[in-house]
């Protein structure tokens, strides 16, 4: 339970909305008194401004969150918190969307994108996606997104019988075809971006639906491909949606509100498909062995959730709707 009321995340059906709609949405994701009382608790505040100026003075005062300093998730270092803030954030957290949004409003979607992350990770995200359909949740197809970034070796029990030299790719590949067995024989294509980027696809169905797992591109050359990456990896080289298509993407709770964003900045505002955004539970899914979210890790990702609403602003208002 939370003393704080639901705070919708930005809406996208199918057709999309306008971007007057949006910002109304965003200004009362950040206008809401989950989010107010949290920037209060560090001393901040949300200033009475116009809405894109509210989001980068935002930015900037998320830096007391940030554990990561433009590094990698894995090696952030997280700051103890007392025990008033620990439930402050905990209870933010779900009001905002970072936790407990971990079942689909809808019955039937045309694409489940179930994204990447580490063998742990995606392991967790792929059997989330598997529990769902099998629980009534139905979809077209269903995607792996990963990329070509090498994985550190495994180091736990949780992590068993990885290859010292494996990337994210080959990890949702194993994920995918552990919670979707196939049906039959695994097609793979491959090829290299203008840019001179690698890429992979490998396809197979399972119990009659097509499923793909893709080691997406970077469009930074020398970088990882990152979630925006792997999204258009998706749309570019295995289905492109349409305004007839509706997304159901398949993370972990607290990057929801981030990742939902992102994808409706990416695929949504362009090809006007629907976009919705479930996580499994870190701390009820059985399939997750590294327990509840940190109270640093979900300000971290309450950070990624302003900047990614600042950019989505930003596009929405840049496209005649």
């Amino acid at each position: 339970m939370t003393r704080f009321s639901a705070v919708p995340l930005p809406t996208w059906p199918i057709g999309g909305v306008t971007p007057e709609v949006l910002a109304d949405e965003i200004g009362a994701w950040i206008g809401s008194p989950p989010f107010v009382e949290l920037v209060g608790a560090f001393d901040g505040k949300v200033p009475d401004s116009e809405l894109a100026d509210q989001l980068a003075h935002l930015e900037d005062f998320s830096v007391v969150w940030d554990a990561r300093g433009g590094g990698e998730r894995f090696a952030a270092r997280y700051s103890e918190y007392d025990e008033h803030t620990v439930t402050l954030v905990q209870d933010a957290a779900v009001a905002l969307g970072l936790s407990d949004r971990d079942h689909p409003p809808a019955p039937a979607y045309d694409h489940v994108l179930v994204l990447g992350g580490g063998r742990v990770t995606g392991r967790a995200r792929a059997r989330y996606a598997a529990e769902l359909l099998a629980g009534g949740v139905s979809a077209g197809s269903v995607v792996g997104l990963g990329s070509l970034r090498v994985l550190p070796p495994a180091t736990s029990a949780a992590d068993p019988g990885a290859e010292a030299e494996q990337t994210e790719g080959d990890a949702m590949f194993n994920a995918m075809h552990e919670a979707f067995p196939p049906d039959g024989p695994v097609d793979e294509r491959s090829g290299v971006t203008a840019e001179g980027n690698d890429w992979w696809v490998r396809s197979y169905s399972s119990a009659g639906r097509p499923v793909h797992v893709l080691a997406a591109p970077p469009s930074l050359a020398g970088q990882r491909a990152n979630t925006a990456d792997t999204l258009l990896g998706w749309a570019e080289l295995i289905d492109r949606p349409s305004s007839r298509n509706s997304l159901l993407m398949v993370t972990t709770d607290l990057y929801v509100p981030f990742q939902h964003t992102d994808a409706i900045r990416i695929l949504g505002l362009g090809l006007r498909c629907g976009v919705e955004t479930v996580g499994f539970s870190t701390r009820t899914f059985p399939h997750w062995p590294n327990g509840p979210a940190k109270t640093g890790e979900l300000l971290q990702e309450t950070r990624s959730a302003i900047y990614s609403l600042h950019r989505l602003l930003t596009a929405a208002q840049r496209i005649d709707v």
